[in-house]
């Protein structure tokens, strides 16, 4: 895979929620709904939201997928409890649509990507190959020539991060930590406007590549303990402790 084919996947709309959904999570939002409340019949909430009935089943349908609703034959659409029953997806379109993920969730977050991204780094060194060389280093210059162009390096450096995950030549892990990516897609644009950020980000990835290309599993993964750490403390900076 090629960075563009990289910048596609990670920039396409195919994952963004649809006008409908925003406006079934919207109202949800607006009315401060809680977990057990009902939400209206199919027809009021078409009529309250402008939209046909088709369409609003297709968006009920996606959010029921998430877990984040409960369509009961024979009795209403309900609330579920989003912490204990949705989805991590559902989290991640909520941040999507500019929802503030409370500290907790945030330090649990990067608590899990840690790890996943340990086991990323190991899985990359020992089945990498040179075709997923040849991808990083080319997202690699991309990112010197952005920061150089004084942009916003938040796309190229996912593109980094899907690059070295997909070396491990494990789709599923791909999958997973893609959605923790876009978890952070918002914040992390914040964090590379400033050029110090992403220089430093370009620097670890620069020694992440180095270690991949030499399949040092320990310093790749004290590399990826370091720049997770760095990560943590910026969260822990501009979200806070609960």
């Amino acid at each position: 895979m090629d960075l563009s084919d990289f910048l596609k996947d990670i920039n396409s709309d195919a994952d963004a929620p649809s006008p409908v959904v925003r406006g079934i999570l919207g109202y949800i939002r607006a009315r401060n709904l809680h977990p057990g409340d009902r939400l209206p019949s199919e027809r009021a909430f078409a009529e309250q939201l402008g939209v046909g009935r088709n369409a609003l089943r297709e968006g009920l349908a996606t959010l029921a997928t998430l877990r984040i609703i409960e369509m009961r034959p024979n009795s209403g659409i309900y609330l579920k409890p989003l912490a204990t029953e949705s989805s991590f997806e559902a989290l991640v379109m909520l941040a999507e649509l500019g929802s503030t993920p409370t500290p907790s969730e945030i330090a649990e977050t990067m608590e899990v990507r840690a790890a996943l991204e340990l086991m990323a780094v190991k899985l990359s060194c020992m089945r990498r190959e040179e075709s997923d060389l040849a991808d990083l280093r080319e997202i690699l210059a991309q990112s010197e020539q952005v920061l150089r162009e004084h942009g916003n390096i938040v796309d190229v450096d996912t593109a980094f991060h899907l690059a070295l995950v997909s070396a491990t030549h494990n789709t599923v892990l791909v999958r997973v930590l893609n959605a923790f990516y876009r978890f952070t897609s918002r914040r992390r644009r914040a964090l590379f406007s400033g050029r110090e950020h992403a220089q430093a980000s370009i620097d670890d990835h620069k020694k992440l590549f180095q270690a991949i290309e030499a399949r040092d599993i320990d310093g790749g993964q004290e590399l990826i303990r370091r720049h997770m750490d760095r990560a943590r403390l910026y969260w822990h900076q501009v979200i806070g402790a609960e």
